[in-house]
């Protein structure tokens, strides 16, 4: 559920929510821990919420309403604003305000295995140039963990859908539903697989966060094989129910990350 309501008063809401036992409910929970410590201006305030209980397992979340609408990724479109989004968030956000906030490189160390994943399945129609390079691929994918430790609240989930761009054509994040703590460098990099899919060449996609925090480049170019594994394994494994768009949506950004890997690795 998500809907917009006016009060009797006059003020108008946004109230979502999800049934408790939904794949994905877990992810309210880090929502209200997060977004109820959010310094004002990186995401909707939370009004008030509600946990599922005996006669009523839905979780439930009540925030201000924010005007606008989704921000354009493509070229000529709101890139400046969302990139200057991310900035300020990654400024106000370290330290990071939530205190029990999971360390990333823990999470995606075990979630970016998936050229391994592919390489033990002897996977049939996987991309040429990743089936030549497979073993590479395996060698290199989880070599961005240390370098990912960081004291930063991090989004993860850094895609148009997942932000608002307001009347005054300035963009906030919403939907912060994961709990990490990592390096500043990871959401401004999450940022470019997002514009190339949105329609930019991996060299614009790079120059347009350039100016953010970034990794070393094999840290960088490490990064993105984990991603372009990790969502592609999703696109061909992955449909829970209640989510049916989300296997195209990992094969789109799946895609568009093994675009920006073939250009930072520069292998024929």
């Amino acid at each position: 559920m998500a809907s917009r309501l006016c009060l009797a008063d006059g003020r108008e809401v946004f109230l979502k929510g999800m049934e408790g036992d939904h794949p994905f409910s877990r992810h309210y929970a880090d929502e209200v821990a997060v977004t109820s410590v959010l310094p004002r201006g990186t995401g909707p305030d939370v009004l008030w919420w509600s946990a599922p209980r005996e006669g009523m397992e839905w979780w439930l979340l009540c925030m201000e309403s924010v005007d606008g609408g989704e921000p354009c990724f493509g070229p000529g479109g709101d890139v400046e604003a969302a990139v200057a989004a991310v900035e300020a968030a990654g400024k106000m956000l370290t330290p990071c305000p939530v205190e029990d906030a999971v360390p990333v490189e823990d999470v995606l160390g075990q979630w970016f295995t998936g050229w391994a994943d592919l390489l033990g399945e002897h996977a049939e129609g996987l991309d040429p140039w990743a089936e030549r390079h497979l073993e590479d691929l395996v060698g290199i994918e989880q070599q961005w963990k240390a370098a990912a430790r960081g004291d930063t609240l991090v989004h993860w989930d850094i895609r148009p859908d997942n932000m608002i761009r307001r009347p005054d054509d300035s963009v906030i994040l919403i939907d912060w539903s994961y709990r990490f703590r990592g390096a500043d460098w990871i959401d401004p990099v999450l940022l470019v697989p997002a514009l190339v899919v949105g329609g930019h060449a991996p060299t614009e996609a790079e120059a347009a966060v350039a100016h953010l925090p970034q990794p070393s480049p094999d840290v960088l170019t490490a990064f993105a094989a984990g991603l372009a594994g990790y969502w592609i394994w999703c696109s061909r494994h992955l449909d829970p129910p209640g989510a049916p768009f989300l296997r195209q949506n990992r094969a789109d950004y799946g895609a568009a990350a093994l675009s920006w890997l073939k250009h930072r690795t520069g292998w024929k």
